[in-house]
């Protein structure tokens, strides 16, 4: 979700699908005592799941197999389907509560296999099928309605993530996205969902270089600079980030220039933003896309 989608309403219909579940599920996603949400794929969900081009499925294999009977395809158990690149988001409905939630992982499995029966047959399991019914199961982490956002911040002359590291994140990153955990000072408000920026520091290339969302609550670690004191840890996702080499999303001197109020030059990773600062940080971000 790019920052310039966190302030407008969310179309359900382009980037989103809602799903029924129990509100005990959504109880429980929202505590992160469930991660994945399994989504069994089938004639009256695929064309919300599954990429279409004027209404025809994307097969991402070269050879199509055999028998095929609309999703009913096992393609010697490669799943033969590009999920939407326009799926963001699953919206966990109870009848009386929702939850909205980013997905940040997919991943693809065979539920049962088949051979294509006769007209008006029933489909009957067979190990050496042919055809498939798959199952796709999404990671999800919830976006809460008040959800805060941070600052972090990275110092490649002094951390323990190199430049080197974020070169090889970038060149790795799997559904647009990659993984890390941070130090935060201001920790005592965080929790899972909320959002973040990491500004770089501490050279010519300061600014404003990716965004992304806390997949965890906070939880202490030893101190990444090898002494004896004990930080508070964040796991993350990372979106939209900026090549190594290249000048950042919005630089120090432009961030100084247009939300003065803030002391962007120096201060500790983990700093909570206020509304205000949020909202002008990302009309900010918007603008140097």
């Amino acid at each position: 979700m790019k920052p310039k989608d966190e302030n407008k309403e969310i179309d359900i219909n382009e980037i989103a699908i809602t799903i029924e579940v129990d509100s005990e599920v959504i109880d429980k996603v929202r505590s992160g005592e469930v991660t994945h949400v399994c989504l069994q794929l089938n004639e009256d969900n695929q064309e919300l799941v599954l990429q279409t081009i004027e209404g025809h499925l994307i097969l991402v294999t070269e050879n199509m197999p055999k028998n095929y009977c609309g999703c009913y395809l096992y393609n010697n158990g490669e799943f033969p389907y590009a999920i939407k690149d326009n799926l963001k988001c699953l919206v966990l409905n109870s009848g009386k509560d929702d939850c909205l939630t980013r997905i940040i992982g997919v991943e693809v499995e065979p539920a049962f296999r088949f051979y294509l029966p006769e007209e008006g047959k029933p489909i009957k399991e067979d190990p050496n099928g042919d055809c498939c019914v798959w199952e796709i199961s999404f990671e999800a982490v919830p976006v809460p309605d008040d959800r805060r956002t941070y600052l972090m911040r990275w110092n490649p002359s002094i951390s323990s993530f190199t430049e080197k590291d974020y070169e090889e994140c970038v060149e790795q990153m799997e559904n647009d996205m990659f993984r890390m955990n941070w130090s935060i000072r201001e920790w005592e408000e965080a929790r899972r969902g909320d959002m973040f920026f990491m500004m770089r520091v501490g050279d010519d290339k300061a600014g404003i270089v990716f965004d992304g969302q806390f997949i965890s609550d906070p939880y202490p670690g030893d101190d990444w600079q090898g002494s004896t004191k004990r930080r508070m840890y964040v796991d993350m996702v990372c979106t939209n980030p900026i090549k190594p080499t290249k000048k950042p999303r919005v630089s120090l001197e432009k961030l100084q220039e247009n939300i003065p109020e803030f002391d962007w030059a120096k201060g500790h990773s983990g700093a909570l933003l206020t509304e205000e600062i949020t909202t002008k940080l990302i009309k900010l971000c918007e603008e140097e896309e």
